[in-house]
């Protein structure tokens, strides 16, 4: 739908409004719409396997924040993220 569509529907409805009014709040709604894309986190939780280093990603994840693993003893243990990229053995490059 389009915003002159739209725009339209809600003069049907509720009467004439002046655009630049309209279009402040569509422009406020999109900006809304624009932070809760920017701030939106997910919890996901894997199974670790033995002997496996790597992991596949869904395609959706941006940026991964922080990396915790579970011990025996039910407490988390966080994972530093490697700064270094160079510092990646050769053999465990993908």
């Amino acid at each position: 739908m389009k915003v002159k569509d739209m725009l339209g529907q809600i003069e049907k409805l509720f009467g004439r409004v002046p655009e630049r009014y309209m279009l402040a709040l569509v422009n406020d709604g999109l900006e809304e719409i624009g932070i809760t894309k920017q701030h939106k986190r997910d919890e996901v939780k894997t199974d670790l396997i033995q002997n496996q280093r790597w992991y596949p990603l869904d395609d959706n994840i941006i940026d991964i924040i922080r990396v915790e693993i579970k011990d025996t003893n039910d407490r988390y243990s966080m994972i530093p993220k490697l700064t270094d990229p160079h510092q990646l053995i050769k053999e465990d490059e993908y």
